[in-house]
């Protein structure tokens, strides 16, 4: 009987050796690449990288080869946060596969790492530039409606908003069927907002909802036109005290030095009694918390990850905990920040941090190594780092009562405040900006003022509710939360 098992086994290895041995290579990587994608649909990401390496290595003669190039790029990008490496995967379908059908991906690829780390007018031309050769050598892809509406990014961030919205434009009317159609009537709206058109953008992004009912921008959407509304949809800003609505309680509530909206409709707490930042959902649910000692300032890198800033560390989404040191008074001795007050991710740049002691920003590359104070040597008192959609850097300096805009590269654009038309700013403590670059300045005498980009008054939020506003964050919708640090809760102006 064990005999019979045993040579029963046998014939099967070899059967199945021989089926493989049928299987050219060209069917061999095709298989792989469809099992490596299935696997990163499923979440085994090493498992798909494995197959797509694997493919690009001993299967490099197959027309599987390109795609699996761009998977390990994408891998790279998406999961490692490596550029080079994912840059270096792109260039080599660009270059060794220019007439492949992941050829026009791969310059797609490159244009968006171009556009991800830009800081210059330049630098985002060379995304274009790379998006353009989409449509250029390859007019018949699937990836030029994508190349389009990237560009269309490409150019609102140049602050071209006549050729983003053309582009834009072009993906609605030209490929309306194609994956790109509702992000690029989205960005329309967007540019259109930026523009000083509120209601043309407002019917731009109720064309989304009404084309793509299915899509899951529908409800990005709907609040971008509730955003404008409240701002824009009569003769004066609405926003009403929401005497209905609560959030948190007990020791959570106590010692609040930060609030932030993220982008799936959760309110982050930053509190200094429990020495963590604490998620609610929309349902006002509690969820998983980060710990840290004296908590300091919350906001959003831009691809929507959690910074939390506490005095001698920064946290980028749930594990990536970051120390910082500078160079000291003694050559080659550094010394650890140990009093930060904010912090920021700025793509391309690295990352920013105000330190308390010293009264300077510091830039630090995405190793934390030391770079330079930034944007200069000057001293400055900052107590709050946030980014716009733009990627415009704003500064709340604490002593000068007036908020400090920079592009991406350092460049000064304006300073806000303290005083300006209709507003004084007394004790300002915290900022917040909206989809569309407005300011939300909390403080902490006057109550919330409500600024355009330009530093115009919008509107002044003053309630019994907010006597004392510590911290404010804005939601997706616009509405306006605002710690109360008199009444010990947050109040929802919406």
């Amino acid at each position: 009987m064990r005999r019979t098992t045993g040579a029963a086994l046998l014939l099967a290895v070899v059967a199945a050796t021989n089926v493989r041995a049928q299987i050219g290579p060209e069917e061999q990587a095709r298989r792989l690449l469809e099992d490596g994608r299935a696997a990163w649909r499923d979440g085994k990401l090493k498992q798909a990288l494995d197959n797509f390496n694997t493919i690009a290595s001993g299967f490099s003669g197959t027309s599987s080869v390109d795609d699996a190039l761009l998977e390990i790029g994408r891998y790279h990008y998406e999961v490692d946060r490596n550029a080079a490496r994912a840059r270096e995967a792109f260039e080599q379908v660009a270059k060794r596969y220019p007439q492949s059908d992941g050829a026009p991906g791969a310059y797609w690829q490159l244009g968006w790492l171009a556009l991800g780390s830009a800081k210059t007018v330049a630098d985002l031309d060379d995304a274009v530039a790379q998006f353009g050769r989409v449509q250029r050598l390859y007019p018949r892809s699937e990836w030029v409606p994508k190349a389009l509406h990237a560009s269309a990014i490409a150019h609102r961030r140049a602050a071209r908003l006549g050729d983003a919205a053309l582009n834009a434009r072009r993906v609605v009317l030209e490929y309306p069927t194609s994956d790109a159609a509702p992000a690029a009537q989205l960005e329309l709206g967007q540019v259109l907002a930026l523009l000083g058109r509120p209601h043309a953008a407002m019917e731009a992004f109720q064309e989304v909802r009404n084309r793509w009912p299915a899509s899951d921008l529908g409800r990005e959407a709907l609040d971008r036109i509730t955003a404008l509304w409240r701002l824009h949809g009569s003769s004066k800003p609405l926003f009403q005290v929401d005497a209905s609505w609560s959030v948190g309680a007990g020791d959570v509530l106590k010692g609040v030095r930060a609030l932030l909206a993220d982008r799936g409709g959760n309110l982050w707490i930053a509190s200094e009694k429990v020495s963590a930042a604490v998620p609610f959902s929309p349902e006002g649910k509690m969820g998983a918390s980060y710990n840290a000692q004296d908590p300091r300032a919350l906001t959003l890198t831009p691809l929507g990850e959690i910074v939390f800033t506490s005095r001698t560390a920064v946290r980028v989404g749930a594990r990536d905990v970051r120390t910082f040191s500078v160079p000291g008074d003694k050559p080659g001795v550094l010394e650890p920040l140990d009093k930060i007050n904010a912090a920021a991710v700025v793509p391309g740049t690295g990352v920013l941090v105000a330190d308390e002691k010293r009264k300077r920003v510091f830039l630090f590359d995405d190793a934390s190594k030391f770079v330079s104070a930034y944007p200069d040597a000057g001293e400055r008192e900052v107590t709050r780092i946030v980014l716009d959609s733009e990627g415009s850097i704003l500064m709340l300096d604490h002593e000068r009562r007036s908020i400090t805009v920079l592009d991406r590269a350092g460049k000064l654009v304006r300073v806000i405040g303290p005083v300006g038309a209709g507003y004084n700013l007394r004790k300002p403590v915290d900022i917040a900006v909206d989809a569309f670059r407005n300011l939300y300045v909390a403080d902490e005498e006057l109550g919330v003022f409500v600024l355009a980009p330009d530093g115009k008054l919008l509107a002044h939020l003053q309630a019994a509710e907010a006597r004392k506003p510590r911290a404010i964050t804005v939601d997706q919708a616009g509405s306006v939360l605002v710690y109360d640090d008199k009444t010990q809760r947050v109040v929802r102006f919406r």
